[in-house]
């Protein structure tokens, strides 16, 4: 058992150093000009400038009990649980809580996993293999197992 941990952590390990240093040629952003390099990062929102922004994307699969199992599923194929465990935190948060760096909400938790938020540090080479479905199944998954505040719930 512990070296399934050992290897999802290398294989993760592995697809960031990949992303990072890919060889020559492939799909390598262009180098901006250096008065677009020196912008300092973006703060991480907050979930009173997040609501100012108009209606947030919902999850179409809350609630539904069969996407709520598939998305069990893709979380462990995906190796989630390598960082997250079931859901209660790991070498990664725990994301049965309220307690989310930028947001809770369904549209930014979606961002988060395909790798749409700057300053994040989950990989974001899973929200490039996984499809918007299953990312929402999973989402859906994250949901059904929540233990934090009923009166902090966004979504």
């Amino acid at each position: 058992m512990i070296w399934r941990i050992w290897f999802l952590a290398a294989l993760v390990l592995a697809m960031m150093l990949g992303e990072r240093w890919a060889p020559a040629g492939q799909d390598q952003e262009k180098p901006k000009a250096a008065e677009e390099q020196i912008q300092p990062p973006a703060a991480p929102q907050t979930p009173t400038a997040q609501n100012q922004q108009g209606p947030k994307k919902r999850n179409p699969f809350t609630g539904n009990a069969e996407a709520i199992a598939e998305g069990r599923t893709i979380w462990m194929q995906s190796g989630c649980n390598g960082c997250h465990g079931m859901g209660g935190g790991g070498m990664g948060p725990s994301v049965m809580d309220d307690n989310w760096k930028f947001g809770g909400d369904d549209e930014t938790l979606f961002k988060l996993i395909k790798g749409d938020l700057p300053q994040q540090t989950m990989p974001a080479v899973f929200g490039k293999v996984l499809t918007e479905e299953q990312v929402w199944k999973i989402i859906a998954w994250i949901r059904s197992i929540y233990k934090g505040d009923p009166s902090q719930i966004v979504w």
